[in-house]
């Protein structure tokens, strides 16, 4: 973060503990709670791009939480209040929480909701003090964390999640675990919110909590770090300076996140503070030797979409050190056999052996960590090719499945594939490569496998293959 973003995170309760009337500080203090309700949403909707519409119902799991329990805990009542809004994420009972309240008069007071527990509670100036603690230590922690390896695998999730699969990333994971910390900070701010107002009823969990989250995030940026404090100074501030208007702000502040949303999608704070170039991984001039697993074997692997044998019985051995391409006329199931064994198709019959382990179960995340690598097919400028292999390598996967890597290249482009295929062979690497290039493939090949129609038609030396008769009239239109 720069400095003009550290000091903007500072200076409110500063100034509101040195100038501001209780009134102020109240306001203050509203900000830094509706912060952290949003840097919590940002974990899911801004990092992985996935929505969810229980953060304020989790809100107001807090909010009753810390109530409940002050007689018991006093004011630590305020860190049982995350967990327990975590722990009801997690078996996805937050939509309920509304109803509950309600109906449940015993224990929430029903629709008059729960009292008389303020002076058990932090407040006024300790209050603020402890929901801007949280909040500046909880802004830097997520800048830090996001702007390195962490940010770069919330983005492969969130723009191709396929791609972040192979490359070992447990997306599934990642989406539990920002769900259930989203929730842990709702709970905070709930909890809060319950001291500052003194009071809660149904109306803490309902869906205008939610609709304020949502769009105080896009509103202020739904990945900067700053994005959540910026959204949530614009929804506790807009009111009070139009409170005039009555109900009239509420179309000037909807105006206004529909003209962020079409001109400004990275929100308020992306317009101060445009993201850094995203640093490019290139191709290291040279390979160093690669280790892992020796063998990949396929054996009478099948693959079927509904009626239709998209692979059938197809066989094959990969060894480390050679370079075996994958022909076949379109429809033939290269790409099919590069999503079953990288894990991101299920087979339906044979079996995928590495080395002794078998991976035709394995989620895809998981073989990629054995030592595979895939990359897919990406007609577009070589830089971006590059780009993709490069982040594959550095991983140094025993065995790479290219996808057509040469798709839209050039001649000088392709020469280039060529020896680059090479440097990976004498490297250890073992490669399974997808081309329509038989030309490119006989330079670069020890083996050539033709598919047709999902079935092994041909496998041996490129010489032989372009010689097969069956290669000829299924693969290069020939007649047979």
């Amino acid at each position: 973060m720069r400095r003009f973003w550290l000091v903007l995170l500072i200076l409110p309760p500063l100034l509101a503990l040195a100038v501001l009337p209780p009134f102020g500080q109240r306001l203050v203090t509203l900000i830094g709670i509706y912060a952290l309700l949003g840097l919590g949403y940002q974990l899911v909707f801004g990092q992985l791009g996935a929505l969810n519409l229980a953060q304020g119902a989790l809100f107001g799991v807090g909010a009753y939480g810390a109530v409940l329990t002050i007689p018991s805990l006093g004011d630590a009542s305020v860190l049982a209040a995350p967990l327990a809004a975590a722990a009801l994420a997690t078996l996805a009972l937050a939509a309920l929480v509304s109803l509950i309240a309600v109906n449940a008069e015993s224990l929430t007071g029903g629709a008059n909701g729960l009292t008389g527990f303020g002076s058990a509670s932090a407040h006024g100036k300790l209050l603020m003090a402890v929901v801007w603690i949280v909040l500046i230590a909880s802004v830097l922690t997520y800048a830090r964390l996001f702007s390195g390896h962490l940010g770069e695998g919330a983005r492969l999730l969130r723009e191709a999640p396929l791609a972040a699969a192979t490359l070992g990333i447990d997306g599934a994971r990642w989406r539990f675990t920002a769900f259930v910390t989203g929730a842990a900070f709702a709970g905070f701010a709930g909890a809060c919110s319950a001291s500052l107002n003194g009071v809660v009823s149904p109306e803490v969990a309902g869906f205008p909590i939610m609709v304020m989250c949502l769009t105080s995030v896009v509103v202020g940026g739904v990945r900067h770090p700053m994005g959540a404090v910026l959204g949530a100074g614009l929804a506790v501030c807009l009111p009070e300076l139009f409170r005039g208007l009555e109900a009239g702000w509420l179309l000037a502040y909807a105006a206004a996140t529909l003209a962020v949303v079409l001109w400004a999608p990275q929100g308020l704070a992306g317009l101060i503070d445009q993201p850094p170039a995203r640093a490019v991984p290139v191709l290291p001039e040279q390979f160093v030797p690669v280790r892992g697993a020796q063998r990949l074997t396929l054996d009478r692997v099948t693959k079927r979409f509904g009626g239709v044998d998209a692979l059938s019985d197809v066989s094959l051995t990969i060894e480390r050190g050679e370079v075996v391409g994958l022909i076949g006329p379109n429809g033939s199931g290269k790409t099919t056999l590069l999503n079953v064994i990288s894990g991101l198709e299920c087979a339906d019959g044979g079996t995928i052996v590495l080395d002794g382990t078998h991976l035709e179960r394995w989620p895809a995340h998981l073989i990629a960590r054995t030592g595979l690598g895939r990359t897919f097919q990406t007609p577009v400028a070589e830089a971006t090719r590059a780009a993709e292999l490069a982040r594959v390598l550095q991983r140094q996967p025993a065995f790479l499945l290219l996808d057509e890597p040469a798709a839209g290249a050039g001649e000088g482009e392709r020469e280039r594939l060529v020896l680059l295929l090479r440097k990976l062979r004498d490297a250890g690497h073992g490669v399974l490569i997808v081309d329509h290039d038989i030309e490119l493939l006989a330079k670069a090949c020890d083996r050539l496998v033709c598919l047709d129609r999902g079935v092994v038609v041909a496998v041996g030396r490129p010489g032989e293959v372009r010689q097969d008769p069956k290669v000829q009239a299924s693969f290069l239109g020939l007649a047979a």
